[in-house]
């Protein structure tokens, strides 16, 4: 199979569910993932069957069809919801003590406020797993000073539970995921997923850090686009899962025929990835060192895998069900998916990894990123900026004011990021912001 031709079929990401869900968004209060209406007529392709020249066709049903060269893979992950809110995820841990002032985005602590070592205990508190800035370190009076404030309110030791991640970056997240006693922009039941999946401790901070470490690796180098990273991983993951690690979803085109047989390729975990195109692609393409230093370990088999049809269609849903459900490796694989696309899949035409890593990418915006995993690399341009899955993302949690019952641009990534106003979306817009292609950073 040729490489363009095999790229075309493996870069489709993962299928919707009802649209209807995303009209009832915004009273959500349960855990399911919030997801508008699939792409292309109810179809999983947009092209319908592939042919062994690489030529496609229209497809009477838009269903996938077999061909020669393997099947035409899905289309993609779902949409928005969920209720927004504001932020209150600042904070000051270390007011005072002689060099209180490094506090890191906590949610309310005071810092240290007397005795000679205030300066290590306003440091050490403001990296408190939970974000809250000192609510420990606040007692420098101890004259151990960091001591305490190194454990936090959410039991991690400074940056020792994410050591590649700046320790404020760590914090902020860790505040946001954390943000259960004040209206924040994750919606209620986000947060009691969290509670739940992600109780304090080891399983907390590996999420926190699953994020901070993504976006260390892939976020984009234009300015700010660390901090814009976080918002965006930690809003799409209510949009996909709502915080439900082991979320698997069978789809049409999870089940469609393969010479004969099934298929078994479901879209799995936080941010619904699936085997036959994200997995797939990250590995042939991607670069190994920075999903190891995510904290992905990646399966030594797939080093060598033939790459076949068949052998990407059937095993998605059961012997690497596990592999895409770690915290680590889902986050990681789908944040490579959306800023890749955002950064190489803009312009006219599509743009496949294959293009992107032979220099040939087109730098593009959030919105191509994102479009990228809902519809598939090849989704109708220009990018739709009023799509409910970018919308929704970034401002309103049930999509566009103009469809659903919310307004304005109130949540998600607005709220992290403390911009926008209550009508509309901020200008400028970060997510319609031109990024340059960077395959140095997305490709082995």
């Amino acid at each position: 199979m040729s490489k363009k031709l095999h790229a075309f079929l493996w870069s489709r990401q993962p299928l919707g569910l009802s649209f209807v869900l995303l009209l009832a968004a915004c009273s959500a209060s349960g855990g399911g993932a919030e997801r508008p209406a699939d792409n292309s007529g109810g179809s999983d392709n947009v092209g319908g069957a592939m042919n062994s020249g690489g030529s496609s066709n229209a497809g009477a049903s838009g269903t996938n069809v077999s061909g020669a060269s393997g099947a035409m893979s899905t289309a993609g992950s779902p949409g928005s919801g969920g209720q927004s809110g504001s932020l209150g995820a600042s904070g000051s841990g270390g007011v005072s003590g002689s060099a209180g002032t490094p506090s890191g985005g906590g949610l309310s602590g005071a810092g240290a406020s007397a005795g000679t070592s205030g300066a290590a205990a306003g440091m050490a508190g403001s990296s408190g797993a939970s974000g809250k800035g000192g609510t420990a370190g606040g007692t420098g009076a101890s004259g151990a000073g960091g001591a305490a404030g190194m454990a936090g309110a959410g039991g991690m030791g400074g940056n020792s539970a994410c050591s590649g991640a700046d320790p404020t970056e760590f914090a902020l997240i860790s505040s946001w995921l954390n943000n259960a006693t004040t209206q924040g922009a994750l919606p209620g039941y986000a947060y009691t997923n969290i509670k739940a999946n992600f109780p304090a401790g080891a399983a907390f901070n590996k999420l926190a850090c699953s994020i901070a470490m993504s976006c260390v690796e892939f976020a984009p180098m234009e300015t700010d686009w660390l901090r814009k990273c976080e918002a965006v991983v930690t809003s799409a993951i209510v949009a996909e899962s709502s915080y439900t690690p082991s979320s698997v979803v069978v789809d049409t085109y999870a089940t469609r025929d393969v010479n004969g047989t099934p298929a078994n390729d479901p879209t799995v975990g936080l941010l619904q990835i699936r085997f036959s195109s994200t997995v797939h692609d990250y590995n042939y393409y991607g670069p190994p060192a920075k999903m190891a230093a995510i904290g992905c370990n990646w399966p030594s088999a797939l080093t060598s895998q033939a790459d076949t049809a068949a052998f990407w269609a059937m095993n998605g849903g059961t012997t690497y069900l596990s592999f895409m459900q770690d915290v680590s490796c889902n986050i990681g694989l789908a944040s490579w998916y959306y800023f890749y696309n955002a950064t190489g899949n803009g312009g006219a035409t599509v743009r496949w990894i294959f293009d992107y890593c032979g220099g040939n990418g087109v730098g593009g915006t959030m919105v191509d990123g994102l479009l990228s995993h809902l519809m598939g690399g090849n989704f109708p341009r220009p990018a739709d900026a009023n799509n409910d899955y970018p919308w929704g993302i970034e401002c309103c949690a049930g999509g566009n004011p103009s469809v659903t019952a919310c307004t304005g641009c109130t949540g998600r990534v607005a709220a992290f990021l403390g911009i926008g106003t209550p009508n509309a979306r901020p200008s400028p817009d970060p997510f319609q912001e031109q990024l340059a292609a960077e395959p140095t950073k997305y490709c082995k």
